[in-house]
């Protein structure tokens, strides 16, 4: 969702450094429980009332920190004058304090803003780690958890949006019961904040006027189009209720086609969806009338969407590098398959992506075989650089054989919170990262952890998205694919958790074991999604002495080369102009088709383009260098021009040409396809010269005059 632009104070919360001060007994402040310091970063550790074993040593060793870890016990209450001077003392000398405590961040910034220093950062090692049937020997993650944390992210670019409170609510009165009433009630609670009109579908007498809002109508939607603050409407049906209107509410004369807008959209139908993937639609609430829980929670969510607002922007898009389509022919629709917030749109030779309605769900990024679509939020060689930075703190730790959980913002943060609470918690192994969506998670970072150290991958997703399943299935079919030809795929190597119970979550996670163990392979992750799959896949194959250099991939995957039917092709070339990735290419000095595997998308356009129909797809990842030069694939001699010795096309695509109009009616007298054999400036002087009628053109007509049409 959008976050608003404000200058309001941070903390609703009234309680003041002070007051906690005056609450708890102060303490003496440790010297070294402030010197333990990564890079320009005092780290404060917390074993939250003594409720972790937390290993002070290897949180410093694994951290690379100078000073020593001397861990306290409760930050937030009764040594809070440990942290503020840890603060002050950081402030004085331009260093920042990160608290290994994300539960209490209120109330420590509260407390950074009543002594005038920053905020602390913070990170979360209670449900992580500490929280845990192994968490005596969870360490080591903690120290990758620190670690991790203290790395800055890039910039999020965003995009401004306005909204200024036009709220329609949507009710079908057909569904029975208390629908429009139910309507009409959230309406009447809105309207202190937002612009309120109430549309209703099937009225009927039941509908008294003294319950109607003043913007009461009546109409079925037809269509619904675009995102929040610019929600595009056309209703049939359409009518405003009269003001006459004694016991039961009227309408006036209905009409169709009306067109409107608003900026918040709640839809209490009850029927299908106004939008795909309505569920990552920002401004768009799909509520049934009958949940009152639901309703109030709706309330608060909509009542302060009023305003100006900021919406990341969550993937980059080069048009030039998209392989969508070419020349009117189809090729790659991999993001268009997967978008499930219907954002992404054909554009002719290209998609277009709508970032208003983009969700950030990284699908698009994790299947895009050209790079066109790069997931920025965060970027692919981020999420890597992530992994690299967790599994080096952890082993640098003690920590052994470590396992990447790839989860979502959302439901795998509060999954893994009541795993911690209520049950056995995170294994000391597994090592989270949160993605802002699962749809990130491709075969480039499943590939790219298993060769960084990683000797499991978990996926978990949410069970409530279906959408999501299918194509984070896929993107593990395809790694395993990629890790079988390296020797590196075992059973328990790769793991999709589709599972709500966070027992059941945590049962899989401890009971799932890996077959082997792969030999990582590490590498700087850095550049394409494309280019660091190779590195990682090259230095997996040499690290686990993989003896295939060609992997057999499945059908879809977007690597491999083109198989030519070399006897006949005519070398035409068209396959070469239509090429979107570069992978087919031309010599400029001779006939010849020339072929770079590792540029080859498998889009298919080559193959649709092709007059002969002489190409074909084989999915497959070569290893071998040759891959990443051009290649011969066929090539002919050139043709002459008979009349002036011009060099203009190849010998077997002329031939081609003559021996297919050979039959043609206009070349059934004798030496008429010796026209065919002439380049093109001959074969014009030929037709203006040619005695034969058929051909002759005539003499160019005299351009006319003013003159001429004046006498």
């Amino acid at each position: 969702m959008p976050t608003r632009r404000t200058s309001n104070g941070l903390f609703s919360s009234s309680r003041t450094f002070t007051s906690l001060l005056m609450t708890y007994p102060a303490q003496t402040l440790d010297e070294k429980s402030v010197q333990m310091r990564v890079n320009n970063t005092d780290v404060l550790v917390c074993d939250c009332g003594d409720t972790m074993t937390i290993d002070a040593k290897a949180l410093a060793r694994g951290c690379s920190a100078t000073g020593e870890c001397n861990p306290a016990t409760s930050l937030c209450r009764n040594q809070t004058d440990r942290l503020a001077s840890a603060m002050q003392a950081a402030a004085a000398d331009g260093r920042d304090v990160l608290v290994a405590c994300t539960q209490e961040a209120d109330t420590f910034a509260q407390i950074a803003e009543e002594i005038s220093t920053p905020a602390p950062h913070t990170v979360n090692i209670r449900e992580m780690a500490g929280w845990s049937d192994e968490g005596s020997n969870s360490s080591p993650k903690m120290a990758a958890l620190i670690a991790n944390s203290l790395t800055t992210q890039p910039p999020v670019r965003s995009m401004a949006l306005e909204s200024q409170g036009r709220c329609l609510i949507y009710a079908d009165a057909g569904i029975g019961g208390s629908a429009a009433d139910a309507a009409f009630e959230l309406a009447t609670r809105l309207s202190g904040d937002l612009g309120v009109t109430v549309l209703i579908s099937n009225p009927n007498s039941d509908l008294l006027a003294q319950n109607a809002p003043a913007n009461a109508t009546t109409g079925t939607i037809r269509s619904a189009t675009g995102h929040f603050t610019s929600f595009k409407l056309v209703i049939d049906q359409f009518a405003e209720a009269l003001p006459h209107g004694r016991d039961s509410l009227l309408f006036g004369g209905p009409s169709d086609g009306v067109e409107t807008s608003c900026d918040i959209l709640i839809d209490l139908s009850g029927g299908t969806p106004l939008f795909t993937g309505w569920e990552k639609r920002d401004g768009y609430f799909r509520v049934a009338v009958d949940d009152s829980v639901a309703l109030t929670a709706l309330e608060a969510q909509v009542t302060p969407m009023i305003g100006e607002f900021e919406k990341p922007i969550y993937v980059n898009f080069d048009e030039t590098l998209c392989a969508h389509s070419r020349n009117q022919i189809d090729g790659c629709s991999k993001c268009l398959d997967v978008c499930p917030a219907g954002a992404i749109s054909s554009a002719g030779d290209n998609v277009s992506i709508d970032p208003a309605i983009c969700g950030g769900c990284g699908f698009c990024g994790a299947v895009c075989p050209s790079g066109a679509v790069q997931t920025v939020y965060p970027p692919v060689d981020g999420i890597l650089g992530a992994i690299d930075r967790l599994v080096d703190t952890y082993q640098a730790a003690g920590g052994k054989t470590p396992a990447l959980l790839l989860h979502d913002e959302s439901f795998g943060s509060e999954a893994i919170e009541m795993m911690a609470r209520y049950g056995r918690g995170l294994p000391a192994h597994v090592l989270p990262l949160a993605l802002h969506d699962i749809g990130r998670a491709g075969h480039d970072l499943m590939v790219g952890a298993i060769a960084l150290g990683c000797n499991q991958v978990f996926v978990l997703a949410n069970p409530r998205k279906t959408d999501e399943t299918h194509p984070v299935g896929t993107q593990i079919e395809l790694a395993r694919a990629l890790l079988a030809g390296v020797n590196a795929d075992a059973d328990g190597r790769l793991t999709l958790i589709n599972e709500s119970d966070p027992d059941t979550i945590a049962t899989i996670l401890y009971d799932t074991k890996c077959a082997s163990k792969t030999k990582p392979a590490p590498f700087a992750p850095v550049g394409t999604p494309r280019g660091m799959v190779r590195l990682a896949m090259r230095g997996l194959a040499t690290a686990n002495k993989g003896t295939e250099d060609v992997i057999a991939l499945p059908q879809g995957a977007p690597y491999g080369r083109v198989n030519v039917d070399t006897e006949n092709c005519t070398i035409c070339l068209s396959c070469v102009s239509a090429c979107p990735a570069g992978a087919l290419q031309d010599h400029p000095d001779a006939p010849q088709l020339l072929f770079r595997e590792d540029a080859c998308l498998q889009c298919g356009i080559c193959a649709k383009t092709c007059p002969e129909k002489v190409i074909s797809l084989i999915p497959q990842l070569s290893l071998s260098d040759t891959a990443m030069a051009a290649e011969m694939v066929v090539e002919d001699t050139p043709f002459h021009c008979k009349s002036c010795g011009k060099a203009f096309g190849s010998t077997r695509s002329i031939e081609r040409v003559i021996a297919k109009l050979s039959d043609h009616s206009m070349f059934q007298q004798e030496g008429r396809t010796d026209m065919l054999k002439l380049c093109e400036n001959c074969r014009v002087e030929v037709m203006f010269t040619h005695n034969d009628k058929t051909l002759d053109v005539g003499e160019r007509p005299k351009p006319r005059t003013t003159d001429d049409y004046l006498n």
